[in-house]
Order: structure tokens, then C-alpha cells, then sequence
């Protein structure tokens, strides 16, 4: 979990073991979803269904076991279901067929940024306008690394990361 919290520093993250998970962690989680509507979206076999069952037990969504064979999900959600929380209906969770490969072909490299709150809303700051956020002189994304003590800082660790992304949605795709 410390991992998590560092990679996204900007993020809440929630220790939740749903093996374990009480109506006292319903009721937290539920508390954090109050007025909105959430997807739950994740690789086949991570428990998305597990932990919808755990928020609205008249759901009953079917779940399953990992698959032995293959150590994965067995993909027993196969369409996308809107659950409404509340009576009011202010606030809704959303199920998902989970997926075996998540890619971010279909950003363009020097629109990454912009995809990463934390970066993005330093970018306007940058010397200049078409600025990369790895090389360039004047980068505010850069000058953010390298401070750690300010409140707007970016851990080297989710840095790193925007530049393999980076590095990698520039290069050429292979069919």
C-alpha cells in the first residue's frame, strides 16, 4: 500500500482486504462514493464484483475463482451494470468485465501530461509551451522533482514514470 500511496501521491489510497472487509469498511467506502458515480475497473480476477457484492449486497453479482491453470480472473463479468447506492439516486457504482491488457495507445506523447493531474497542472508553467517536461530548460514539472519539500512536489518515482510512458508512446507502433 506504501508503494501506491507514493506512486500517486495526489491520490487517496485505501488499504482494503475484501476477505477481511467489515460493514465498518462499507460504510467508509460508501462515505467516499456519497454523490458520485463510480467505476470499478481492473484487470480479470482482482475482486471488482467481490467488492461490489461488499458495498450492495442485493446485488449479487456472481463472482469466481482464479483460474488455477493460468493464475488469472476467469472473466465472470461480461457486461457493464449501474447499481444505484442510494434511494435518492445520488450516487451510483458501475461493474466492469475486467480486461487481461490496458494500453495508452491512444494518447499521443506530448499529450501524456496533461493525463497525469499532477504534471498537467504544472505544465502551464513551463518556459515554454511545447515543453516535454525531461529535458527542457525552464520546466516547472522538472523544478517539482527536485523540490521535495514543497506541497506541489512530484516523487522521483512518478516521475520516472511519466518518462517511460513518455518514452514509450514516442515510439513508432508495431503492428
Amino acid at each position: 500500500m506504501r508503494d501506491a500511496a507514493n506512486a500517486a501521491p495526489h491520490y487517496m489510497v485505501l488499504p482494503l482486504s475484501l476477505e477481511d472487509a467489515d460493514d465498518e469498511d462499507r460504510d467508509a467506502i460508501i462515505g467516499l462514493l456519497q454523490g458520485k458515480t463510480t467505476l470499478v475497473l481492473g484487470p480479470s480476477g482482482v475482486g471488482k464484483s467481490t467488492l461490489i457484492n461488499l458495498l450492495l449486497p442485493d446485488a449479487r453479482v456472481a463472482t469466481n475463482e482464479i483460474s488455477q491453470a493460468l493464475n488469472t480472473g476467469k472473466h465472470t463479468t461480461t457486461s457493464t451494470t449501474l447499481y444505484w447506492v442510494d434511494e435518492a439516486r445520488t450516487t451510483a457504482i458501475i461493474d466492469s468485465p475486467g480486461f487481461q491488457e490496458f494500453g495508452l495507445y491512444h494518447i499521443a506523447a506530448t499529450q501524456l501530461a496533461a493525463c497525469m493531474p499532477d504534471i498537467g497542472a504544472l505544465a502551464d508553467q513551463c518556459k515554454f509551451y511545447n515543453c516535454t517536461h525531461l529535458h527542457e530548460p525552464g520546466c516547472a514539472v522538472m523544478a517539482q522533482v527536485e523540490a521535495q519539500d514543497s506541497p506541489h512536489s512530484i516523487s522521483a518515482n512518478r516521475y520516472r514514470i511519466y518518462g517511460e510512458l513518455f518514452d514509450e508512446l514516442s515510439q513508432e507502433p508495431r503492428y
